[in-house]
């Protein structure tokens, strides 16, 4: 996908043709989604992909949520986003990501997907996007996680508590696997907003070290306060609290 350096909308409106019981609020999407995705384009495709979303509360954009995936086509660092919202539109029944960023000369540019929701239950739902020219098309299946999460963890993926914690200028976060695999590692605000994605690819088995310095994605420091940190794998999540002291 190009990405130019100015302020640029790229709204994808799809029709929509739902089968079941469409979605009632915005509300109905909070919670951790797992499932698998396809997706077909002319530089990338692939099938049965795992794939999980976190939507939860949070950011400061009116009738949006905050979202972390796992995958690159709804959630990407290759940029230094500023946000990652998604949205839903009761009257056409449509599922919304949103991505804003700031570009290097400090203009703000954004992309909006437009997903046609095809199947809808509380606990699941199966979504799809197809670009104008119909050469991409990205099919997402997911399940809601109903059960807790220290029930559902498993006891050989852990998040521990940074050190030193409160710190300053730097701390050092590890991550213990008993096997190695995928996952993100960002770093939120108070207010749900990323500051930092520490990691996002492959977690070696054993302890992992990641340092922060107190940085967010564009490198400036950060004011002083309390950060969370969240560890996102198959479908799992752990997060911790830190402080950062000036």
């Amino acid at each position: 996908m190009k990405v130019y350096p100015y302020i640029k909308s790229a709204v994808i409106a799809v029709s929509l043709t739902a089968w079941g019981l469409n979605a009632q609020t915005l509300t109905d999407f909070i919670g951790d989604w797992t499932g698998v995705e396809n997706l077909h384009s002319p530089t990338t495709s692939y099938e049965d992909k795992s794939i999980s979303i976190l939507i939860s509360e949070g950011g400061d954009r009116e009738n949006f949520l905050i979202y972390t995936s796992t995958s690159d086509f709804i959630y990407d660092q290759s940029l230094d986003w500023a946000y990652h919202y998604v949205g839903y539109d009761k009257m056409t029944n449509q599922l919304i990501f949103l991505r804003r960023w700031i570009t290097p000369i400090g203009t703000i540019g954004f992309e909006e997907f437009l997903y046609n929701v095809i199947e809808w239950n509380y606990d699941s739902f199966v979504a799809e996007y197809q670009s104008e020219n119909g050469e991409t098309h990205h099919e997402i299946r997911v399940t809601l996680n109903t059960l807790e999460l220290d029930e559902i963890l498993p006891e050989k993926i852990s998040l521990n508590q940074n050190f030193p914690n409160p710190f300053n200028p730097s701390t050092t976060i590890t991550v213990e696997l008993e096997k190695g695999t995928d996952g993100i590692l960002v770093i939120y605000n108070v207010n749900g907003q990323t500051v930092k994605t520490l990691h996002k690819g492959f977690i070696n088995s054993g302890i992992t070290s990641f340092q922060w310095d107190g940085g967010d994605q564009a490198g400036f420091s950060v004011s002083a306060g309390t950060y969370i940190y969240r560890l996102l794998i198959d479908g799992y999540t752990q997060s911790q609290k830190m402080v950062l002291l000036k």
